[in-house]
C-alpha cells in the first residue's frame, strides 16, 4: 500500500477481514466434513473478495491462486488444448477483477450458435472456488458472462485473452519488468505473456533476390522497425540472434479490423533490441504495423512494388524469366511443377504473394513459415514438401480474358492436375483463372495467384 487511509476506513476493513477470516475458519471445517459443497462454499469466498474489492489498491486483489479455462464449442481452429491452467497471481487477479466487475446486464435470446465460442472459466483456491460461462460471439463482436444467474456483459479484450491461452499453451509470464514491456508500454501497448523465443539466423536484408522467407521476413518487418529508431539491416548475416513473440492485449489498429489479435515481436542481438514490430501473424504477412501504429506504406512512403524494385537485384534465372511475355511465365511455372523443380517455380511466382502468405496457417509460436508454398501443388497444411501431393501437371491451353490495365492482367488456363490425394483440388482436365502482375523491371511479370471468376 502506498497511500494513507482515514482512520474510520481501516475500522470497516479490519472488520470484513476479520469476518473474511471466521468464515474460512467455519468453510474449512466443512471442507474436511462434506468435500463435494465446494461450488457453494466458493460462491461464499467469493462474497467476500467483492466486499473487499471496495478497497482502492494500485493493483488487482483475489482471493485466488489458481484458474482453469476450459473450452466447451467443438470448432478448435487453431487451438491446441481445450482447456489450460495458471497460477500466476497477477493473471489470475486480472481475470478475478474482471469477472466481478463486469456489471451491465445484457439481453441475448440465442448463445448457443456455430460463432459463438463458449467458455468456463473456473478460480480457486485451497479452500474451494467459483466458475462463471464466457460466451464470445466472434461474429458480431460481442461478450457475455454468466454468473449469479445474470448474463452481463463483458469487453472484448477480455474475451479476447480468455481464448488465446487454448492455443498459446506454452506461455511465460512475469513479463512486466522485461526491457520488451517498457519499449511496448512506450507506444502504449501492453505485453500479456510471452509466447515464445527462438534463436534464429538474420539473413542478409539488404538486397533481396531467390525469394528466402527469413530474408524477406526480416527485411519488410524492419521497415515496420525503422518507424521507432530501430534498424537491422546492420546485422544482415548474423548467425545467432533471438527472436521473442509476445501477446498484446490491446487490438490491431482500426485499418486491419475484422483482425483484431495481435503479437509484439522483438529480435535481439546479444540481449539489445534491434528490431521490433507488431505482427498479427497468420494469414498474411502484411497484417503488421510499426510501435506506432503505422502501416509498411505509412512508414516507408512506398507501395510494396515499389520498395521491392529498390531492393531486389535480380540473378540469372530471374534476369532469363523477367524477359519472357505472361504467357511463357504461365508456362515456365507448369513446367516447373510437372518437373517438381519447386525454385524455379518459385521464380514465377510474385514476391509479394510468397511475402505474403509467409504466415498463411501458422500457429502462433511461430515467426513465420519456412516453406514456400506454391500454387496448385494441393497439399495439405503441415506437408514438408510442396511436391508431397502433386503427380503431375499439364498445362493445355492459355487465353488472355481480362487486361485490367498495362501491369495487370488476367488468363484463362485449362490444365490437367493429377494429385495422390484430392484434398481441396480435384484429379483431371480443369480450368483457372490466372492473375498476372508486372512487378519490376528486374524481374518481370510474375503470377499473383489462381482462383475462379
Amino acid at each position: 500500500m502506498h497511500y494513507k487511509k482515514p482512520v474510520f476506513w481501516v475500522s470497516i476493513v479490519a472488520a470484513v477481514v476479520v469476518a473474511a477470516v471466521s468464515l474460512s475458519l467455519v468453510v474449512s471445517k466443512h471442507l474436511e466434513a462434506k468435500p463435494e459443497k465446494l461450488s457453494n462454499q466458493g460462491a461464499e469466498l467469493n462474497s467476500i473478495s467483492e466486499s473487499l474489492s471496495g478497497i482502492p489498491e494500485g493493483a488487482y486483489h483475489t482471493e485466488y491462486n489458481r484458474v482453469k479455462i476450459e473450452f466447451l464449442s467443438d470448432m478448435m481452429g487453431f487451438k491446441s488444448e481445450k482447456d489450460f491452467e495458471a497460477t500466476d497471481s497477477e493473471t489470475v487477479a486480472y481475470i478475478d477483477s474482471t469477472l466481478r466487475t463486469s456489471q451491465t446486464p445484457a439481453e441475448e435470446d440465442d448463445l448457443n450458435n456455430n460463432y459463438t465460442n463458449q467458455y468456463t472459466i473456473k478460480l480457486s483456491n485451497e479452500l474451494g472456488g467459483y466458475s462463471c460461462r464466457l460466451y464470445y460471439d466472434t461474429l458480431y463482436d460481442k461478450a457475455y458472462i454468466v454468473k449469479d444467474g445474470g448474463l452481463y456483459e463483458t469487453g472484448l479484450d477480455f474475451a479476447r485473452y480468455i481464448d488465446s491461452f487454448l492455443e498459446n499453451t506454452s506461455i511465460t509470464f512475469n513479463i512486466d519488468e522485461t526491457d520488451a514491456s517498457a519499449l511496448f508500454k512506450e507506444y502504449g501497448w501492453r505485453l500479456d505473456y510471452q509466447i515464445n523465443a527462438i534463436k534464429s539466423k538474420l539473413n542478409d536484408i539488404n538486397v533481396l533476390s531467390e525469394f528466402n522467407p527469413n530474408a524477406f521476413y526480416f527485411a519488410y518487418n524492419n521497415e515496420l522497425s525503422k518507424d521507432i529508431g530501430l534498424d537491422m539491416s546492420g546485422f544482415s548475416n548474423t548467425a545467432d540472434i533471438e527472436v521473442e513473440i509476445y501477446r498484446i492485449h490491446e487490438s490491431m489498429p482500426q485499418e486491419f479490423y475484422p483482425l483484431k489479435n495481435s503479437r509484439g515481436v522483438v529480435v535481439k542481438n546479444r540481449e539489445k533490441i534491434i528490431g521490433a514490430f507488431i505482427s498479427a501473424g497468420r494469414h498474411s504477412t502484411f497484417n503488421a504495423c510499426s510501435l506506432k501504429g503505422n502501416s509498411f506504406e505509412k512508414v516507408t512512403g512506398q507501395t510494396l512494388y515499389e520498395w521491392l524494385g529498390d531492393m531486389i537485384k535480380a540473378d540469372s534465372t530471374e534476369e532469363r524469366l523477367s524477359k519472357l511475355e505472361p504467357e511463357q511465365v504461365i508456362a515456365e511455372y507448369f513446367t516447373a511443377l510437372d518437373n517438381k523443380e519447386a525454385k524455379t517455380a518459385g521464380y514465377c511466382i510474385s514476391k509479394i504473394t510468397l511475402l505474403e502468405n509467409l504466415t498463411s496457417n501458422m500457429l502462433n509460436e511461430e515467426l513465420f513459415n519456412e516453406g514456400v508454398g506454391l500454387p496448385l501443388t494441393n497439399v495439405d497444411i503441415g506437408a514438408k514438401s510442396s511436391f508431397d501431393n502433386l503427380k503431375s501437371a499439364k498445362l493445355l491451353k492459355v487465353e488472355l480474358i481480362d487486361e485490367i490495365d498495362e501491369n495487370a492482367k488476367i488468363y484463362r488456363v485449362t490444365v490437367n492436375l493429377q494429385y495422390n490425394k484430392e484434398w481441396s483440388i480435384g484429379n483431371g482436365r480443369q480450368f483457372w483463372d490466372c492473375r498476372m502482375v508486372y512487378e519490376s523491371p528486374q524481374t518481370g511479370w510474375k503470377i499473383v495467384g489462381f482462383g475462379h471468376g
